[in-house]
């Protein structure tokens, strides 16, 4: 009795105090910036050390704020309106703490905390330092701070306070949308946001040297692990995404080319760009204007995507309802890159290069060639995402852009990138020698050659089996080798008669395997030589090596993941299968060399849903290979109705899956009534995922480096 008394009386001021702390929050921000412009050409250690409490400050307000909406949807206080709007009674635990960031009022307060966050922890970073850089660089953190703090207020057009009350207090609420209810979507937000907010610290050491005036390697230092944490999360964020999507939209992948699934992922793209042309600056003093630009651009592109998923002036499955506030961040980038603008102007003689390439053969144009087609990658991307905003205000009418264009346009720039990935690591400073491409280029190449040709004869084998198996009356005449017929058809497969060559498949092993060649002998000659000199065994060398220049040989186990992944991304999108069948109990499928047979119908209760599916019987061969139960879960919610997901059945062979989603049940199923049944055979799927592991393996190895010095080498 005394603890539920005790949450009623919270529940009575719980909203109110947190309306209180964003408000108060406002002011705390805004001494943050004036004490720390009057502290530093004042040079006033008191003034300095008070705008950094009042940094502490918004932190803990906003984290009191945010404790309050929690606690909101944790005791169902459905009297605030947000609470009511994205949570109801029967929601999981874990979906009500979720549900913070399910809708846009307290997503957006979510995104402000995560903002005080950053901007404590560079406070607390940088408590011993001797300079004042952090100072600078918190000036600007602040300012995007007060932004948020100015749109969570609610005192802007197009969005409530996340503490609203209601004149009336329904008995329920309407629920979290059911799409947002799993696991992958309870962490897959928040994720993203963490990835995109700390890319405001790197951004803000960068304004913090122009508004110093010190644009050497100091910002870029100081910025370093949180460049590589935010393009690490990024990765993990958009994976969930990608693995959401595959399990719960029922169309058997991961990756659409979704304007919402884009906004994540260009900030990605100019975020990898940014981690290798920065070492050019460390190393070379060379691309300071060119990298300050890029961590602007990836800064500025988080904000584009909250435009996006907020203005709804695009049409995305993940995005918010329509709403003016997209219109505030369209400003906010507009203003703010003007400022960067007029600072790089007024700094522009520091931002000169010291030297110049010197060979268009060498690791520096490697890496500019790398960042030139990142951002082109971005650019493209961009349009595509943008065109229908561009096509309405030409014609007046909104042209949607289909995937094909994206998967169409971003082939050679992606192979490119993927020979690069081993090319960059290998080849020489300043300018190649005959001796260094020798050493370091001539057995990648044999080897992704050949590999290239064996890929070659597969896919030729795969067509003329396929052909084979198509034409049954071929059967009896090609299966005898002394027909001249058999060579006949062979020499058909082999030149692809009739049939996509399939060059970029040959490309992407070529690349991969020059790639993973390239990185395994870098690997190889390095631990062989600490062997020799420490007289230990090899693998005590090879973690030597790593252990010593963590940064280094981090980036390369990143590019084996690149490697991975491109594999998995031709293997799946490229040779899968796809069949869709109306079938009854009792009815069977074939789909390659397996049978799918229905057996049975199941039903489960769960704390807001009915799941209701069939039961998949699984053959090859005449064996038993697997039961798998495709669904579709039934939600009930105070506001919205009945509302229902796809629950995909989804079995792994070795490292392909098999997948199964369902129309909706219908209620004679028994009795001779059709479900529609589609069935994919994805091919190397998981070694999609392998690939990201590894990836974000290369990048933990990478950012454990505590100490960088200019003249190490770059990651790439």
């Amino acid at each position: 009795m005394l603890i539920e008394s005790l949450v009623g009386r919270i529940q009575e001021f719980s909203a109110e105090l947190g309306q209180a702390a964003i408000w108060v929050s406002s002011f705390s921000a805004i001494w943050a910036i004036a004490a720390i412009s009057m502290g530093l050409p004042l040079k006033k250690i008191g003034l300095l050390k008070s705008g950094r409490n009042a940094v502490i400050a918004t932190f803990v307000l906003i984290s009191l704020a945010t404790a309050m909406l929690i606690f909101g949807f944790v005791t169902d206080d459905f009297s605030i309106r947000y609470v009511k709007e994205v949570s109801s009674a029967a929601q999981p635990l874990l979906y009500k703490i979720t549900a913070l960031w399910g809708g846009m009022s307290g997503s957006l307060l979510f995104w402000l905390w995560l903002l005080t966050v950053g901007g404590a922890l560079v406070v607390w970073q940088n408590r011993n330092a001797s300079d004042t850089l952090s100072d600078y660089a918190l000036i600007a953190i602040t300012i995007v701070q007060l932004f948020f703090i100015i749109v969570v207020t609610g005192v802007v057009h197009g969005v409530y306070s996340p503490f609203e009350r209601l004149a009336f207090v329904p008995a329920d609420g309407e629920g979290l949308n059911p799409l947002l209810q799993t696991p992958s979507m309870a962490f897959h937000p928040p994720t993203l946001y963490i990835g995109w907010i700390s890319l405001t610290v790197p951004f803000a050491f960068a304004m913090g040297a122009l508004f110093s005036g010190r644009i050497a390697s100091d910002w870029t230092l100081r910025s370093r692990r949180w460049m590589l944490f935010s393009w690490i999360v990024l990765t993990v964020g958009i994976t969930l995404g990608g693995h959401w999507a595959y399990q719960e939209l029922g169309w058997g992948g991961y990756w659409a080319w979704d304007p919402v699934e884009n906004a994540s992922f260009m900030p990605w793209l100019l975020g990898t760009a940014y981690l290798h042309s920065v070492m050019i600056q460390e190393k070379r003093n060379m691309l300071k204007l060119w990298n300050i630009l890029l961590i602007t651009l990836a800064f500025q592109f988080t904000l584009l995507g909250t435009f996006i998923t907020r203005s709804g002036i695009i049409s995305s499955v993940h995005s918010f309802a329509q709403s003016d506030i997209g219109w505030y961040f369209l400003g906010f980038i507009l203003t703010s890159t003007a400022g960067v603008i007029a600072l790089i102007v007024y700094r522009w003689q520091r931002l000169k290069s010291a030297n110049r390439l010197e060979s268009l053969l060498s690791r520096e144009s490697a890496f500019v060639l790398n960042n030139w087609l990142l951002v082109g990658l971005t650019l493209i991307i961009l349009w595509g995402t943008l065109w229908p905003i561009i096509s309405e205000g030409i014609s007046g009418e909104k042209a949607t852009v289909p995937e094909s264009f994206f998967n169409k346009v971003v082939i050679i720039p992606g192979l490119l990138l993927l020979f690069l990935t081993g090319a960059g690591p290998i080849i020489s400073w300043k300018k190649i020698t005959l001796n260094n491409f020798r050493r370091m280029f001539v057995l990648p190449i044999i080897y992704g050659l050949v590999a290239a040709g064996v890929t070659w004869l597969f896919l030729a084998y795969r067509t003329y089996s396929i052909k084979v198996a198509a034409e049954k009356d071929m059967a009896t005449a090609v299966s005898d080798v002394t027909s001249p017929n058999y060579f006949v058809q062979v020499w058909e497969s082999l030149i692809f008669k009739g049939h996509s060559f399939p060059i970029y498949s040959m490309l992407c092993v070529f690349a991969s395997v020059f790639v993973f060649v390239a990185i395994f002998n870098e690997f190889y000659r390095g631990a062989k030589l600490r062997t020799k000199r420490q007289q230990t065994s090899f693998f005590s060398g090879l973690l030597n090596l790593i252990q010593r220049n963590k940064r280094r040989y981090g980036g390369y186990i990143i590019h084996i993941g690149i490697v991975i992944l491109y594999i998995g991304i031709m293997g799946s999108k490229g040779y899968f299968l796809l069949e869709s069948k109306s079938l009854q109990l009792g009815d069977s499928m074939e789909v390659g060399a397996y049978k799918y047979t229905v057996e049975g119908t199941f039903t489960k209760n769960g704390d807001n849903y009915d799941q209701k599916g069939i039961i998949v019987d699984v053959e090859k061969d005449g064996k038993h290979v697997a039961k798998m139960k495709p669904a579709r879960n039934y939600y009930f919610t105070a506001g919205q109705g009945e509302k229902d997901t796809i629950e995909s059945a989804i079995h792994a062979i070795g490292l392909n899956d098999h997948y199964i989603a369902i129309g909706n049940l219908p209620p004679n199923l028994g009795a001779g009534g059709l479900v529609n049944v589609q069935i994919y055979q994805n091919p190397l799927i998981k070694v999609v995922w392998i690939g990201v592991f590894v990836m974000v393996l290369g990048g933990l190895v990478a950012i454990a480096q505590k100490h960088v010095h200019k003249s190490q080498e770059a990651m790439a």
